[in-house]
């Protein structure tokens, strides 16, 4: 498939709905622009999406639910609010 995309006079682009269904490309997903070997550039999808995260980081224990992972992360940003407020008193 080919597409093609004008760029407007702020630099952006709307890319054809055909590419965007093609890549699989919802409202607020990201796209990387990466040059290959033949130094063309090439248009990846750079989804967010928390099924994306698994397996990134090493893990060796007991096998974890996404439940435990998002419980994890949220405490771990609670104690990172909590360190920022705390050096913001200190000030």
């Amino acid at each position: 498939m080919n597409a093609t995309a004008k760029i407007t006079s702020k630099g952006q682009i709307t890319l054809p709905a055909e590419l965007r269904k093609a890549l699989n490309l919802k409202p607020g997903d990201r796209v990387d622009f990466r040059k290959n070997e033949d130094g063309d550039y090439v248009v990846v999808a750079k989804t967010l999406r928390f099924e994306d995260l698994r397996g990134i980081i090493p893990y060796d224990g007991p096998a974890l639910t996404d439940e435990d992972i998002v419980a994890i992360v949220d405490q771990a940003r609670g104690a990172r609010a909590a360190e920022i407020v705390g050096r913001m008193k200190d000030k």
